[in-house]
């Protein structure tokens, strides 16, 4: 069971209706109140990607009721929200508010991130139907914050796109554009047609509103195809009323009456479609001076607007009907209109204006916050290794064991009395030089560097099955770590400096040894990337049993290597700790 609901939220991410009633299917002989519950949940969400929002309610309402049953808390503030989304759908925008506030309240008892970051996205929606923007986008914020946190990168998305909207009911085209695309990008990577086809038809709003007409009918006619393929009616009407707008725009009378007549075939379910659609059936019967019927078609969705609470529409209709009766000579109705336009004008400009300022504050603490991020990242990667460095970043707790890794020792034979005759900066800038070259020589061959004390350098190669990262060049046949760290070992030892002072060459001892090890970073202030284990000790004590200028491996470490390497066996060398151990010499 565990499974297929996996499954099921996996199909209702990606948004596939097809694949929700595959698996709404596979549960249909499962007799437990669980799986009816996982079934009808099934169901809601296919045909609400399909936009049959009575099917949809249905079925939600069947698993939600079976949900109570079990007394499973989760899924029923998910079904609530569920049902929150449907009733949005078709205009209910009160009820929909209810189940919404509902769920919102029950995932914070939970503790459910996640489910309080798309509840806080759909109260978002119904205020911004109702052009409340500052509400919006209050809780778009906090729904874009959740996310964000969850590493939500699909959701995160779709608040991105639901943020343009907003900027684009308060003019602010560009800048809604750049959302939108933005959106587009994410879901594009994600592979979410569905979600694809709204942020397309989003980015033609935007060229629409720029006036963009070419722009405009590429993006929607794109999106339209998508919603056709996948089914989506209530995407489908959506798009079709967008391009129909565009088309009355241009002036392309024609095509739009044969665009509104296929309009009419379809069941609208959304008012802010229906409404859309009559003012464009207006303006067409107005251009064919079918004068009676577009003041009737219009007072028609000016009720619709006022019984659905839509503030903008209510404007702009009131704009349309002062327009009529100022051509009809009706003064009274003039005065009328006139007045009720530039009153909920003035009151949907005035929480645009607030909207305005509260998306550049928001944008200005999102971009600190960024700024804070970047340092904090900047600082981390100076100190750990990437991959480590994204592990921190993301609040673990790096604490590893590795069965096997290959571990280096390396000195500088003579430092302390060397150094002794040199300035402090002279031997800085040694040291940084060395090390430098050896940090790259780690990073070809897929090496850690761990840490360098004094003028000792630590690296470890960790086996191929643990490293995060793997070597892109095949010419180096690179088969495990004990391999890789004998040819950064050789490397390093290639490497050329001379003593400033006498001009000698500075001479190295290496150590090498293989085997389990332990790693994870210490500390909260100035971290570091640590390892530790026998293995460690014992390639410590190959160093410092080391001769200068060579390389001295373990039988373990050397016994895995293979050509070009040659080894060459030492013999039995006492080491502390450990006893006598056979080792060898790198060639």
């Amino acid at each position: 069971m565990d499974t297929i609901k996996a499954d099921i939220e996996h199909a209702i991410t990606i948004r596939d209706a097809g694949r929700l009633k595959q698996l709404a299917g596979e549960l249909h002989d499962v007799n437990s109140v669980q799986a009816r519950a996982l079934r009808h949940s099934a169901l809601g969400q296919a045909f609400a990607l399909h936009g049959e929002h009575a099917n949809a309610l249905e079925h939600f309402r069947i698993a939600l009721d079976e949900s109570i049953k079990i007394g499973d808390r989760v899924d029923e503030a998910r079904l609530t929200g569920s049902i929150g989304n449907v009733l949005k759908s078709v205009g209910d925008y009160t009820s929909a508010l209810e189940h919404y506030h509902r769920a919102l309240g029950m995932f914070e008892k939970l503790g459910d991130s996640a489910g309080m970051a798309v509840a806080a996205a759909g109260i978002g929606i119904v205020h911004w139907f109702n052009a409340n923007y500052v509400t919006t986008l209050e809780y778009f914020y906090r729904s874009l914050s959740e996310h964000e946190k969850n590493d939500d990168v699909a959701n995160s998305a779709i608040v991105i796109g639901n943020i343009g909207l907003v900027l684009l009911a308060t003019g602010d085209y560009d800048a809604a554009l750049e959302q939108f695309e933005k959106a587009h990008s994410l879901h594009e990577l994600r592979g979410a047609r569905h979600s694809v086809a709204h942020a397309l038809g989003n980015i033609g709003s935007a060229r629409w509103k720029s006036k963009d007409y070419d722009g405009a009918l590429h993006f929607m006619g794109q999106a339209l195809q998508i919603h056709m393929e996948l089914e989506n009616k209530r995407g489908i009407a959506l798009i079709s009323g967008n391009i129909l707008s565009v088309h009355v725009d241009m002036g392309n009378t024609k095509t739009a009456i044969e665009l509104l007549a296929k309009l009419d075939e379809l069941q609208i379910d959304d008012p802010n479609v229906g409404i859309e659609r009559e003012l464009n059936r207006a303006r067409i019967q107005e251009s064919h001076q079918e004068y009676e019927s577009a003041d009737a078609t219009l007072q028609s969705a000016l009720a619709k607007a006022r019984d659905h609470g839509l503030r903008a529409w209510e404007a702009e209709i009131h704009g349309a009907i002062r327009d009529r009766a100022q051509q009809r000579n009706d003064f009274a109705a003039y005065l009328e209109h006139n007045s009720a336009h530039i009153r909920i004008t003035e009151e949907v400009n005035g929480r645009e204006t607030a909207s305005k300022l509260a998306i550049q504050a928001k944008q200005r603490e999102i971009d600190a916050r960024e700024r804070e991020h970047q340092k904090h990242m900047a600082v981390l990667h100076s100190t750990l290794p990437k991959h480590i460095a994204d592990r921190v970043a993301r609040g673990e707790t790096v604490n590893d064991s590795f069965d096997h890794a290959s571990v280096l020792f390396l000195d500088v034979v003579g430092f302390t009395s060397n150094t002794s005759e040199l300035d402090a900066s002279t031997v800085v800038a040694l040291l940084h030089n060395m090390f430098t070259a050896f940090d790259a020589i780690c990073a070809e061959h897929n090496v850690v560097k761990i840490k360098t004390i004094g003028d000792s350098y630590l690296a470890v190669a960790f086996g191929p099955e643990d490293s995060e990262q793997r070597i892109a060049n095949s010419e180096q046949r690179i088969a495990n770590s004990e391999q890789r760290m004998a040819n950064v070992a050789r490397a390093m030892m290639k490497c050329s400096y001379q003593w400033p002072h006498t001009g000698e060459r500075i001479v190295f001892r290496i150590g090498l040894h293989c085997g389990p090890i332990v790693a994870g970073v210490l500390g909260t202030e100035r971290m570091q990337y640590d390892v530790w284990g026998d293995t460690v000790n014992v390639a410590s004590r190959m160093e410092s049993t080391c001769e200068p200028g060579r390389i001295h491996a373990s039988a373990g470490l050397a016994s895995a290597l293979g050509a070009p390497i040659v080894i060459h066996e030492r013999g039995m060398i006492e080491i502390k700790g450990k006893g006598p151990m056979k080792t060898f010499w790198l060639g």
